[in-house]
Protein backbone atom coordinates (compact mmCIF):
# COMPACT_ATOMS: atom_id res chain seq x y z
CA UNK A 1 0.00 0.00 0.00
CA UNK A 2 1.72 3.27 -1.04
CA UNK A 3 0.89 6.30 0.94
CA UNK A 4 1.95 10.27 -0.25
CA UNK A 5 2.31 13.11 1.28
CA UNK A 6 1.46 15.90 -1.17
CA UNK A 7 3.37 19.11 -0.79
CA UNK A 8 1.55 22.42 -1.17
CA UNK A 9 3.75 23.37 -4.28
CA UNK A 10 2.52 20.55 -6.05
CA UNK A 11 -0.96 20.80 -5.40
CA UNK A 12 -1.17 24.06 -6.91
CA UNK A 13 -0.53 23.02 -9.72
CA UNK A 14 -3.77 21.58 -10.17
CA UNK A 15 -5.48 24.81 -11.16
CA UNK A 16 -7.22 25.72 -8.08
CA UNK A 17 -6.12 29.29 -8.09
CA UNK A 18 -9.44 30.51 -9.59
CA UNK A 19 -11.29 29.52 -6.56
CA UNK A 20 -8.54 30.88 -3.91
CA UNK A 21 -10.56 34.17 -1.76
CA UNK A 22 -13.67 34.00 -3.54
CA UNK A 23 -16.16 32.84 -1.12
CA UNK A 24 -16.85 34.84 1.78
CA UNK A 25 -19.42 33.49 2.73
CA UNK A 26 -20.19 32.81 6.18
CA UNK A 27 -23.20 31.40 6.18
CA UNK A 28 -23.96 27.24 7.47
CA UNK A 29 -23.96 25.25 4.19
CA UNK A 30 -24.11 21.33 4.88
CA UNK A 31 -22.11 21.84 7.87
CA UNK A 32 -20.42 18.36 8.85
CA UNK A 33 -18.83 18.78 12.02
CA UNK A 34 -17.75 21.22 15.10
CA UNK A 35 -14.73 21.68 16.81
CA UNK A 36 -13.76 24.14 20.29
CA UNK A 37 -10.90 26.03 19.38
CA UNK A 38 -9.60 29.48 21.19
CA UNK A 39 -13.28 30.33 23.38
CA UNK A 40 -15.53 29.78 19.94
CA UNK A 41 -16.29 27.14 17.54
CA UNK A 42 -15.00 25.78 14.35
CA UNK A 43 -17.82 24.28 11.61
CA UNK A 44 -17.12 22.57 8.58
CA UNK A 45 -19.55 22.98 5.93
CA UNK A 46 -19.82 21.53 1.95
CA UNK A 47 -20.95 24.82 0.95
CA UNK A 48 -22.67 22.82 -1.94
CA UNK A 49 -26.77 22.66 -3.26
CA UNK A 50 -26.30 18.97 -2.50
CA UNK A 51 -25.33 17.12 0.43
CA UNK A 52 -23.98 15.07 -1.77
CA UNK A 53 -21.56 16.76 -3.95
CA UNK A 54 -20.25 15.96 -7.02
CA UNK A 55 -16.61 15.41 -7.32
CA UNK A 56 -15.75 18.53 -9.05
CA UNK A 57 -17.52 20.42 -6.33
CA UNK A 58 -14.77 21.67 -4.38
CA UNK A 59 -16.37 24.82 -2.74
CA UNK A 60 -16.09 23.45 0.94
CA UNK A 61 -14.93 26.29 3.78
CA UNK A 62 -14.79 26.67 7.55
CA UNK A 63 -15.91 29.29 9.38
CA UNK A 64 -15.71 30.55 13.35
CA UNK A 65 -18.37 30.89 15.35
CA UNK A 66 -17.23 33.48 19.00
CA UNK A 67 -19.32 35.98 20.62
CA UNK A 68 -22.87 35.32 18.72
CA UNK A 69 -21.07 36.04 15.24
CA UNK A 70 -20.34 33.46 12.64
CA UNK A 71 -16.93 34.73 10.63
CA UNK A 72 -14.94 33.24 7.42
CA UNK A 73 -11.99 31.57 9.01
CA UNK A 74 -10.71 28.95 6.03
CA UNK A 75 -12.53 30.79 2.44
CA UNK A 76 -14.13 27.88 -0.46
CA UNK A 77 -10.29 27.90 -1.59
CA UNK A 78 -10.68 25.55 -3.96
CA UNK A 79 -9.17 22.69 -2.16
CA UNK A 80 -11.32 21.03 0.08
CA UNK A 81 -14.37 19.10 -1.68
CA UNK A 82 -16.13 17.51 1.42
CA UNK A 83 -14.71 19.03 4.81
CA UNK A 84 -15.82 16.72 7.70
CA UNK A 85 -14.10 16.39 11.15
CA UNK A 86 -11.45 18.79 12.49
CA UNK A 87 -8.29 18.54 14.71
CA UNK A 88 -5.93 21.08 16.02
CA UNK A 89 -2.28 20.13 16.71
CA UNK A 90 0.77 22.79 17.55
CA UNK A 91 -0.82 25.88 15.99
CA UNK A 92 -1.75 23.61 12.68
CA UNK A 93 -5.56 22.92 11.68
CA UNK A 94 -6.26 18.95 10.29
CA UNK A 95 -8.98 18.77 8.25
CA UNK A 96 -10.45 15.46 7.44
CA UNK A 97 -11.42 15.90 3.22
CA UNK A 98 -13.06 12.72 2.18
CA UNK A 99 -9.34 11.59 0.35
CA UNK A 100 -7.17 13.49 2.09
CA UNK A 101 -6.12 15.61 5.41
CA UNK A 102 -5.28 19.00 4.51
CA UNK A 103 -3.21 20.92 7.03
CA UNK A 104 -3.55 24.98 7.25
CA UNK A 105 -1.42 26.70 9.46
CA UNK A 106 -3.06 28.61 12.07
CA UNK A 107 -1.23 31.74 12.05
CA UNK A 108 -1.56 32.59 8.30
CA UNK A 109 -4.30 30.09 7.36
CA UNK A 110 -1.91 28.93 4.88
CA UNK A 111 -2.07 25.02 3.27
CA UNK A 112 1.44 23.23 5.44
CA UNK A 113 0.63 20.28 3.35
CA UNK A 114 -2.14 17.51 2.05
CA UNK A 115 -1.66 14.20 3.78
CA UNK A 116 -2.45 11.67 0.71
CA UNK A 117 -3.89 8.37 1.19
CA UNK A 118 -4.52 5.01 -0.99
CA UNK A 119 -6.56 5.18 -3.63
CA UNK A 120 -8.66 3.17 -2.75
CA UNK A 121 -9.35 5.58 0.29
CA UNK A 122 -12.36 7.48 -0.38
CA UNK A 123 -14.31 8.09 2.50
CA UNK A 124 -12.70 9.34 5.48
CA UNK A 125 -15.20 10.41 7.79
CA UNK A 126 -14.05 11.04 11.55
CA UNK A 127 -10.35 12.62 12.97
CA UNK A 128 -9.45 12.95 16.78
CA UNK A 129 -6.57 14.10 18.22
CA UNK A 130 -4.59 11.45 21.19
CA UNK A 131 -1.47 12.69 22.27
CA UNK A 132 0.83 13.04 19.57
CA UNK A 133 -1.46 10.84 17.43
CA UNK A 134 -4.42 11.20 15.01
CA UNK A 135 -6.76 8.46 14.39
CA UNK A 136 -9.08 8.83 11.68
CA UNK A 137 -12.08 6.77 10.09
CA UNK A 138 -12.44 5.50 6.88
CA UNK A 139 -15.84 4.49 6.30
CA UNK A 140 -15.47 2.71 3.27
CA UNK A 141 -12.33 0.64 4.27
CA UNK A 142 -13.52 -1.02 7.44
CA UNK A 143 -10.61 0.40 9.10
CA UNK A 144 -9.38 3.89 11.47
CA UNK A 145 -5.46 5.20 10.27
CA UNK A 146 -3.25 6.04 12.80
CA UNK A 147 -0.83 9.12 12.06
CA UNK A 148 2.24 9.70 14.45
CA UNK A 149 2.42 13.50 14.32
CA UNK A 150 5.81 13.69 15.68
CA UNK A 151 7.45 11.53 12.63
CA UNK A 152 8.90 14.18 9.71
CA UNK A 153 6.86 12.20 7.11
CA UNK A 154 3.23 11.54 8.11
CA UNK A 155 2.30 8.72 7.58
CA UNK A 156 -1.27 7.03 7.96
CA UNK A 157 -0.41 3.67 9.17
CA UNK A 158 -3.69 1.17 9.19
CA UNK A 159 -4.65 0.73 12.92
CA UNK A 160 -7.96 -1.47 13.54
CA UNK A 161 -10.36 -2.62 11.79
CA UNK A 162 -14.36 -2.75 12.03
CA UNK A 163 -17.12 -2.60 10.46
CA UNK A 164 -17.54 1.07 8.67
CA UNK A 165 -16.34 3.16 11.03
CA UNK A 166 -17.78 6.85 11.58
CA UNK A 167 -17.95 9.21 14.42
CA UNK A 168 -14.75 8.32 16.58
CA UNK A 169 -13.71 10.08 20.04
CA UNK A 170 -11.60 8.88 22.50
CA UNK A 171 -11.27 9.58 26.93
CA UNK A 172 -7.68 8.76 28.24
CA UNK A 173 -5.97 5.38 26.37
CA UNK A 174 -10.15 4.76 25.42
CA UNK A 175 -11.66 5.24 22.31
CA UNK A 176 -15.48 5.22 21.10
CA UNK A 177 -16.43 4.14 17.69
CA UNK A 178 -19.77 4.74 16.12
CA UNK A 179 -20.17 2.63 12.78
CA UNK A 180 -22.51 3.26 10.10
CA UNK A 181 -23.93 1.16 7.48
CA UNK A 182 -21.47 1.23 4.52
CA UNK A 183 -24.34 2.37 2.16
CA UNK A 184 -25.83 4.88 4.63
CA UNK A 185 -29.22 2.98 4.50
CA UNK A 186 -29.43 -0.51 5.23
CA UNK A 187 -28.97 -0.75 9.55
CA UNK A 188 -27.23 -4.13 10.38
CA UNK A 189 -26.34 -5.81 13.89
CA UNK A 190 -22.91 -4.88 13.30
CA UNK A 191 -23.69 -0.69 13.20
CA UNK A 192 -23.50 -0.08 17.07
CA UNK A 193 -20.65 1.85 18.95
CA UNK A 194 -17.65 -0.09 19.56
CA UNK A 195 -14.83 0.61 22.16
CA UNK A 196 -11.36 -0.09 22.60
CA UNK A 197 -10.62 0.50 25.83
CA UNK A 198 -7.03 0.49 25.73
CA UNK A 199 -5.43 2.05 22.14
CA UNK A 200 -1.92 0.54 22.70
CA UNK A 201 -3.21 -2.78 22.52
CA UNK A 202 -6.33 -2.57 20.80
CA UNK A 203 -8.89 -4.81 21.04
CA UNK A 204 -12.68 -3.88 19.76
CA UNK A 205 -16.03 -4.71 21.86
CA UNK A 206 -19.17 -3.67 21.07
CA UNK A 207 -20.40 -0.96 23.69
CA UNK A 208 -24.49 -0.96 22.94
CA UNK A 209 -26.54 -3.59 21.61
CA UNK A 210 -29.05 -1.35 19.50
CA UNK A 211 -28.26 -0.74 15.82
CA UNK A 212 -28.36 2.83 14.32
CA UNK A 213 -27.62 5.26 11.98
CA UNK A 214 -24.78 6.00 14.01
CA UNK A 215 -22.20 9.27 13.49
CA UNK A 216 -20.74 11.76 15.48
CA UNK A 217 -19.35 10.48 19.40
CA UNK A 218 -18.23 12.71 22.07
CA UNK A 219 -17.54 11.89 25.71
CA UNK A 220 -18.73 13.88 29.05
CA UNK A 221 -16.02 15.32 31.01
CA UNK A 222 -16.17 12.66 33.36
CA UNK A 223 -15.85 9.83 31.11
CA UNK A 224 -19.29 8.29 32.36
CA UNK A 225 -21.11 8.84 28.83
CA UNK A 226 -20.77 8.54 25.39
CA UNK A 227 -23.02 10.94 23.32
CA UNK A 228 -23.86 9.18 20.38
CA UNK A 229 -25.79 11.07 16.90
CA UNK A 230 -28.26 8.76 15.38
CA UNK A 231 -30.17 9.98 11.99
CA UNK A 232 -32.36 7.12 12.36
CA UNK A 233 -34.37 7.90 15.14
CA UNK A 234 -33.36 12.18 14.20
CA UNK A 235 -31.81 11.82 18.03
CA UNK A 236 -28.57 12.42 20.41
CA UNK A 237 -28.55 9.23 23.07
CA UNK A 238 -26.35 8.46 25.67
CA UNK A 239 -24.77 5.10 26.67
CA UNK A 240 -23.09 4.35 30.05
CA UNK A 241 -19.28 3.53 29.42
CA UNK A 242 -19.81 0.93 32.53
CA UNK A 243 -23.25 -1.30 31.23
CA UNK A 244 -24.14 0.33 28.16
CA UNK A 245 -27.39 1.42 29.18
CA UNK A 246 -29.07 3.80 26.53
CA UNK A 247 -30.83 6.80 27.18
CA UNK A 248 -32.15 9.70 25.10
CA UNK A 249 -31.04 12.95 25.18
CA UNK A 250 -32.32 15.45 22.37
CA UNK A 251 -34.46 13.96 19.65
CA UNK A 252 -36.18 16.77 17.12
CA UNK A 253 -37.84 15.61 14.19
CA UNK A 254 -36.49 15.87 10.83
CA UNK A 255 -33.47 16.72 12.84
CA UNK A 256 -30.12 15.39 10.72
CA UNK A 257 -26.97 14.94 13.60
CA UNK A 258 -23.77 14.82 12.33
CA UNK A 259 -20.38 14.88 13.72
CA UNK A 260 -21.39 16.11 17.41
CA UNK A 261 -18.78 17.83 20.33
CA UNK A 262 -18.96 18.44 23.95
CA UNK A 263 -17.72 20.89 25.37
CA UNK A 264 -18.42 21.62 29.06
CA UNK A 265 -22.20 20.97 29.49
CA UNK A 266 -23.11 21.93 26.43
CA UNK A 267 -23.58 19.64 23.46
CA UNK A 268 -22.88 20.77 20.06
CA UNK A 269 -24.70 19.10 17.06
CA UNK A 270 -24.66 20.10 13.78
CA UNK A 271 -28.18 19.87 12.03
CA UNK A 272 -26.24 19.44 8.50
CA UNK A 273 -29.52 18.77 6.39
CA UNK A 274 -30.98 22.51 8.19
CA UNK A 275 -27.86 24.19 7.86
CA UNK A 276 -27.70 25.12 11.47
CA UNK A 277 -25.76 24.11 14.56
CA UNK A 278 -28.36 23.00 18.05
CA UNK A 279 -26.34 23.81 21.01
CA UNK A 280 -28.04 21.98 23.69
CA UNK A 281 -27.63 22.42 27.54
CA UNK A 282 -27.09 19.08 29.01
CA UNK A 283 -27.54 20.64 32.57
CA UNK A 284 -30.57 23.40 31.94
CA UNK A 285 -31.93 21.49 28.98
CA UNK A 286 -32.05 24.62 27.26
CA UNK A 287 -31.34 24.95 23.28
CA UNK A 288 -30.01 27.59 21.11
CA UNK A 289 -29.34 27.56 17.64
CA UNK A 290 -26.19 29.16 15.17
CA UNK A 291 -27.29 29.56 11.65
Amino acid sequence: MRYIVLALSVFLMLGTASFAQTNKNTNLRFNESVLPYNNGLLISNYGTQSHTPKENEITGYIVYYKNKKLKQFIPADGILNQPTAMAVYKNKLYICNKRNIVVYNLTNKKISQIIGFDTNVKALNDIVLSGNELYVSATDNDCIFKINLKEKNLTPKKWLSLPSPNGIAVYGDTIYIASIPADYKNITSENVVYVVKNKKHPVVQKLNMTPGLYDGVAVSTDGQKVYVSDWNTASVISIDTENGLEQPVFMQKGMTPADITVNGNKLYIPDMFNHRVIIFDLKSGKTNIIQ
